[in-house]
């Protein structure tokens, strides 16, 4: 798999500055990268967080880090008081849950004990971001488009034609511009009717592509489409198939199970972790706000720090 994640750190600046097109790797061209951006934003987009106002600066930094890691560390410093940071969990406990974190940033050094002067908040079971589900549909639609660009030029090639020699081939050339501008009567020279190949009257010899039958972009956009819409159930955001008019009842409720699979993990998860955060740092206060499934799911410190999902 592609190892590509958004550029909140410095390995990730190198990464997605030196992409480039290689030929056999369709992971790693322009299109996918355009892709991954579009869907990244796509994620991010239904997920609100109220932040302390000493980290305004960091809101992005916040919710790119937990999106694509999966995982934030908040970390009480001497120099800088709570903040987020890009941590990495060591130990591990009964439960095989780890015990610790470490920082390891140009200006935050840290080791602590999570639970005493540090804790995690994690998006998903597995510790894992979206990066992965996002990569998956990018491919695939580069490669979708991909086909439409191609498609599309393909489409334009519907007239070849022969001529016996440079005079006839200009003449042609002429006569196919008259038309082309809209001209709806051309005239030419019938002594052209001599200048057939082989001895043959006419004095063309052609091929012409059945552009209408041969017509599969409608097709491959019709794809794209699905493609987006399989990536927006699965991140929670309801996206109902284009035969919606004839839809059942069932069928509608399970497009909105599907769409509520995952982010009800994401959800679960971040009332855990920003309960645990809010217990231990309960000047922080901090809240968020999920979109998926088409409702909103709002997580309040002052009202649901007990509450679980």
């Amino acid at each position: 798999m592609y190892n590509f994640s958004i550029p909140q750190d410095f390995e990730g600046l190198n990464l997605y500055n030196s992409m480039r097109s290689v030929a056999g790797r369709v992971q790693n061209d322009e299109n996918t990268r355009y892709f991954m951006r579009a869907l990244y934003q796509r994620v991010i987009s239904g997920a609100k967080f109220k932040l302390p106002k000493a980290w305004a600066q960091g809101k992005r930094y916040f919710k790119n880090v937990l999106f694509t890691k999966g995982f934030i560390g908040i970390v009480k410093t001497e120099k800088y008081g709570v903040v987020p940071q890009i941590c990495a969990p060591k130990g591990y406990g009964l439960f095989l849950q780890p015990t610790d974190l470490i920082v390891a940033q140009p200006l935050v050094q840290f080791d602590g004990v999570i639970g005493e002067n540090c804790e995690i908040i994690n998006l998903t079971n597995d510790w894992l971001g979206v990066w992965d589900i996002v990569e998956h549909y990018a491919i695939r639609l580069s490669l979708a488009i991909t086909s439409v660009d191609v498609s599309l030029v393909n489409e334009r090639v519907s007239f070849l034609a022969a001529a016996k020699n440079k005079s006839a081939a200009n003449t042609l050339k002429f006569l196919y511009e008259q038309i082309s501008a809209g001209n709806p009567f051309v005239v030419y020279d019938k002594a052209l009717k001599s200048e057939g190949l082989n001895g043959e009257d006419d004095p063309i010899w052609t091929f012409s592509q059945d552009v209408a039958t041969n017509y599969i972009t409608d097709k491959l956009l019709a794809d794209m489409d699905t493609i987006l819409r399989q990536f927006d159930n699965e991140v929670g955001i309801l996206a109902i198939n284009g035969k919606k008019e004839r839809m059942i009842t069932n069928e509608v409720e399970a497009e909105a199970d599907d769409a509520c699979a995952r982010a009800s993990t994401w959800e679960e998860n971040l009332t855990d972790s920003f309960n645990r955060v809010n217990r231990l740092f309960p000047e922080l206060d901090l809240s968020f706000t999920l979109k998926y499934g088409g409702e909103k799911h709002e997580y309040n410190a002052a009202t649901d720090s007990d509450r679980t999902v």
